[in-house]
Protein backbone atom coordinates (compact mmCIF):
# COMPACT_ATOMS: atom_id res chain seq x y z
CA UNK A 1 0.00 0.00 0.00
CA UNK A 2 1.35 3.33 -1.06
CA UNK A 3 1.49 6.60 1.27
CA UNK A 4 -1.21 8.20 -1.17
CA UNK A 5 -3.57 4.80 -0.43
CA UNK A 6 -3.00 4.64 3.06
CA UNK A 7 -3.96 8.08 3.21
CA UNK A 8 -7.02 8.06 1.36
CA UNK A 9 -8.12 4.58 3.44
CA UNK A 10 -7.35 7.36 6.85
CA UNK A 11 -9.58 9.74 5.44
CA UNK A 12 -12.24 7.67 4.43
CA UNK A 13 -12.59 5.88 7.82
CA UNK A 14 -12.44 8.93 9.21
CA UNK A 15 -15.06 11.57 7.22
CA UNK A 16 -17.72 8.60 6.28
CA UNK A 17 -17.78 6.76 9.03
CA UNK A 18 -21.64 7.10 10.44
CA UNK A 19 -23.22 9.53 7.54
CA UNK A 20 -26.99 9.39 8.95
CA UNK A 21 -30.00 9.39 6.62
CA UNK A 22 -33.63 9.44 6.72
CA UNK A 23 -36.14 7.95 4.37
CA UNK A 24 -39.78 7.87 4.69
CA UNK A 25 -42.45 5.22 3.62
CA UNK A 26 -45.68 4.17 3.24
CA UNK A 27 -47.57 0.71 4.22
CA UNK A 28 -51.33 -0.33 3.55
CA UNK A 29 -53.21 0.43 6.82
CA UNK A 30 -57.07 -0.46 5.22
CA UNK A 31 -58.77 -0.94 2.37
CA UNK A 32 -57.54 2.61 0.10
CA UNK A 33 -55.92 4.31 3.11
CA UNK A 34 -51.98 4.14 3.40
CA UNK A 35 -50.25 5.12 6.75
CA UNK A 36 -46.60 6.95 6.42
CA UNK A 37 -43.88 5.53 8.90
CA UNK A 38 -39.92 7.20 9.29
CA UNK A 39 -36.79 5.09 9.19
CA UNK A 40 -33.70 6.48 10.04
CA UNK A 41 -30.43 4.97 9.00
CA UNK A 42 -26.64 5.73 8.82
CA UNK A 43 -23.67 4.15 6.72
CA UNK A 44 -20.42 3.28 7.08
CA UNK A 45 -16.78 3.10 4.86
CA UNK A 46 -14.24 0.99 5.01
CA UNK A 47 -11.65 0.56 2.49
CA UNK A 48 -10.49 -3.11 1.49
CA UNK A 49 -6.90 -2.25 0.32
CA UNK A 50 -5.81 -5.71 -0.68
CA UNK A 51 -9.23 -5.45 -3.32
CA UNK A 52 -9.03 -2.13 -4.15
CA UNK A 53 -12.53 -1.59 -2.73
CA UNK A 54 -14.81 0.43 -0.99
CA UNK A 55 -17.12 -1.42 1.41
CA UNK A 56 -20.31 0.26 2.23
CA UNK A 57 -22.57 -1.00 4.85
CA UNK A 58 -25.70 0.39 6.48
CA UNK A 59 -27.76 0.57 9.61
CA UNK A 60 -31.24 1.30 9.38
CA UNK A 61 -34.36 1.07 12.03
CA UNK A 62 -37.89 1.96 11.41
CA UNK A 63 -40.69 3.82 13.60
CA UNK A 64 -43.03 0.85 15.08
CA UNK A 65 -46.03 0.07 12.39
CA UNK A 66 -48.74 -2.00 13.09
CA UNK A 67 -52.62 -2.15 11.96
CA UNK A 68 -55.63 -3.83 13.03
CA UNK A 69 -57.46 -6.35 10.81
CA UNK A 70 -59.83 -5.17 8.79
CA UNK A 71 -62.40 -5.93 6.54
CA UNK A 72 -64.01 -3.96 3.46
CA UNK A 73 -66.88 -4.95 1.48
CA UNK A 74 -68.20 -3.92 -1.67
CA UNK A 75 -70.34 -4.88 -4.11
CA UNK A 76 -68.66 -7.06 -6.15
CA UNK A 77 -65.68 -8.39 -3.80
CA UNK A 78 -64.37 -8.97 0.46
CA UNK A 79 -61.37 -7.47 1.25
CA UNK A 80 -59.72 -8.76 4.44
CA UNK A 81 -56.05 -7.22 5.93
CA UNK A 82 -54.51 -9.25 8.86
CA UNK A 83 -53.75 -7.70 11.45
CA UNK A 84 -50.03 -6.32 11.72
CA UNK A 85 -48.95 -6.22 15.40
CA UNK A 86 -45.97 -3.35 16.22
CA UNK A 87 -42.79 -4.21 14.50
CA UNK A 88 -39.71 -2.52 12.73
CA UNK A 89 -37.91 -2.63 9.47
CA UNK A 90 -34.29 -3.09 10.96
CA UNK A 91 -31.34 -3.76 8.87
CA UNK A 92 -28.12 -4.48 11.28
CA UNK A 93 -24.39 -3.84 8.81
CA UNK A 94 -26.20 -4.77 5.84
CA UNK A 95 -23.26 -4.87 3.13
CA UNK A 96 -25.39 -1.99 0.05
CA UNK A 97 -22.17 -1.94 -2.12
CA UNK A 98 -18.61 -2.56 -2.79
CA UNK A 99 -17.26 0.14 -5.13
CA UNK A 100 -13.94 -0.31 -6.76
CA UNK A 101 -11.49 2.84 -6.45
CA UNK A 102 -8.53 3.71 -9.05
CA UNK A 103 -4.94 4.20 -7.61
CA UNK A 104 -3.79 6.75 -7.67
CA UNK A 105 -5.51 8.58 -6.34
CA UNK A 106 -5.90 11.72 -8.20
CA UNK A 107 -9.40 12.22 -8.30
CA UNK A 108 -11.60 14.24 -6.13
CA UNK A 109 -12.15 11.04 -3.11
CA UNK A 110 -15.20 12.83 -1.23
CA UNK A 111 -17.40 13.20 -4.20
CA UNK A 112 -16.26 9.57 -5.47
CA UNK A 113 -17.97 8.76 -2.14
CA UNK A 114 -21.15 10.46 -1.95
CA UNK A 115 -21.96 9.45 -5.75
CA UNK A 116 -21.67 5.50 -4.29
CA UNK A 117 -23.92 6.60 -1.15
CA UNK A 118 -26.36 8.54 -3.66
CA UNK A 119 -25.87 5.44 -5.79
CA UNK A 120 -26.53 2.98 -3.07
CA UNK A 121 -28.80 4.71 -0.88
CA UNK A 122 -31.54 5.81 -2.97
CA UNK A 123 -35.51 5.58 -3.45
CA UNK A 124 -35.77 2.71 -5.79
CA UNK A 125 -32.76 0.83 -4.11
CA UNK A 126 -34.28 1.30 -0.03
CA UNK A 127 -37.46 0.38 -2.21
CA UNK A 128 -36.57 -2.99 -3.72
CA UNK A 129 -35.09 -3.69 0.40
CA UNK A 130 -38.13 -3.26 1.35
CA UNK A 131 -39.63 -5.33 -1.24
CA UNK A 132 -37.58 -8.19 0.32
CA UNK A 133 -38.75 -7.53 3.81
CA UNK A 134 -41.48 -9.76 5.59
CA UNK A 135 -44.08 -8.19 8.38
CA UNK A 136 -45.62 -10.83 10.29
CA UNK A 137 -49.24 -11.27 11.91
CA UNK A 138 -49.51 -12.56 15.33
CA UNK A 139 -49.09 -15.99 14.28
CA UNK A 140 -46.12 -15.42 12.72
CA UNK A 141 -46.95 -15.65 9.19
CA UNK A 142 -45.87 -13.37 6.55
CA UNK A 143 -48.16 -10.54 5.62
CA UNK A 144 -48.01 -7.97 2.57
CA UNK A 145 -47.59 -5.20 3.64
CA UNK A 146 -46.98 -3.06 0.54
CA UNK A 147 -44.12 -1.67 1.87
CA UNK A 148 -43.38 1.52 -0.80
CA UNK A 149 -40.69 4.34 -0.10
CA UNK A 150 -41.47 7.67 -0.76
CA UNK A 151 -38.17 9.92 0.31
CA UNK A 152 -35.26 9.48 1.10
CA UNK A 153 -32.63 11.98 2.42
CA UNK A 154 -29.02 12.41 4.02
CA UNK A 155 -28.77 14.59 7.13
CA UNK A 156 -25.90 17.73 6.72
Amino acid sequence: MSVEEFDFFRKVKSHYYHVSFWLSFTYCFAHRHMKIATARGAFSCGVDVHTQTVVYTMQLKSDPIHRPRSQSDSFLFSTVYEAIPAQTIEFANYPILRLKYRVPIDYDWQQFIRNGAESAINKSTMSALFKKWELHDENGEPVDGKLKVVKVQFDG
